[in-house]
This record gives C-alpha cells, sequence and structure tokens, in this order.
C-alpha cells in the first residue's frame, strides 16, 4: 500500500474536550483508521485527533503539496454539528461520524485547494464534510456507538485551531498552517 499523506483541520482544546464528552461513554475502543489501509494494528495507527479532512495525496506528493498549501491564506473557522449520521466504508464497514453543517466558508476553502492540488475523492462539489467517530464491520455495534452517543447529544460548534498536514497511517506530522486572525 502506498503511504498517503492527508490534509486535515483539528480543533483547540475546549472543542475537542467537546467531542470527547460525546465519546468517553462509549463501551467500546473506538477506531478512526479505515479498513483496507494495510495497518498491522488499526487501534496503535489511530494517531491523529479528532479531524475533518480536506483532501490527501500519494506520499510522493508531499514537496509540492506543502509548499502549494503554504500559499494559501487559512481563515478562522468555526464548524457546527447538528447530528450523526453512518455512512458506508471501505471493506464492507460503517463509518459513524459527527455530520459537519455545510459552510459556504468550508466550501471555499476544499475549492481553494482542489484548485491548486485536486484529489478526485475531494471534490468540493460531492464531498460530505465529517468527522470520523468508529470504523466497524459490525453494523449493529455502530448503532449502540450511536445510540450511546445519542442519549446525551445536543448540537454544538467547534473552533478550528490549525489546519496540518500529515503522513497516515501512522499520524507523523508533517507542517502545520494556522488561521489567520
Amino acid at each position: 500500500m502506498q503511504e498517503r499523506i492527508t490534509f486535515v483541520l483539528t480543533f483547540n482544546t475546549e472543542s475537542t474536550k467537546k467531542i470527547n464528552s460525546y465519546t468517553k461513554n462509549c463501551q467500546e475502543n473506538l477506531c478512526k483508521v479505515p479498513f483496507g489501509k494495510n495497518v498491522d494494528n488499526r487501534l496503535e495507527a489511530d494517531t491523529l485527533p479528532y479531524h475533518v479532512t480536506l483532501s490527501a495525496w500519494n506520499i510522493e506528493d508531499e514537496e509540492r503539496v506543502n509548499n502549494a498549501l503554504s500559499q494559501i491564506e487559512f481563515p478562522k473557522l468555526k464548524i457546527q454539528i447538528n447530528s450523526l449520521g453512518i455512512m458506508n466504508g471501505k471493506e464492507n464497514s460503517y463509518v459513524l461520524y459527527f455530520d459537519v453543517e455545510k459552510s459556504e466558508q468550508l466550501k471555499l476553502l476544499q475549492s481553494q485547494i482542489y484548485q491548486v492540488l485536486p484529489s478526485k475523492n475531494y471534490n468540493p462539489e460531492n464531498f460530505n464534510f465529517h468527522i470520523t467517530i468508529h470504523i466497524d464491520k459490525d453494523y449493529n455495534k455502530i448503532l449502540a456507538i450511536k445510540e450511546k452517543i445519542l442519549e446525551t447529544f445536543k448540537p454544538f460548534t467547534l473552533e478550528v485551531a490549525a489546519f496540518k498536514l500529515y503522513v497516515i497511517y501512522p499520524a507523523h506530522l508533517i507542517n502545520q498552517f494556522n488561521p489567520h486572525k
């Protein structure tokens, strides 16, 4: 499997605490690493913080991607979470996620990135922004985790702290881009 780099937005400490307040009561070991990534242990490889992915590329594009991202002015963003969703994942798996409310500012940013660094799976015209909570092949387990989170769930807002470029899996930080004030 070819190594990949991924570009994500991450959250400030207070926002991360909000996410953790919903996931901490789950009885399962949560894992955000997709199946099919040729990792020996998905739980050990799950080293990315909670995030929203903006794009991903092959590792050989690292220098070009890093240079292009350095030319973009990143805005201060807030992300609204109103619900949870389940979508199909790789290798007959299911992805439980916090659904990110559509935002023109977020879509515009992804469009900027896509214009200079296209990646077909991250086309802003058909990409579903989300924060992965857990990926599993057992649909009943996904449903049980979702129900547990919904017991206390209320819509919430997250503040973006930084935009980060990582090699994955496990995650190794390449560069961080801070939002402009």
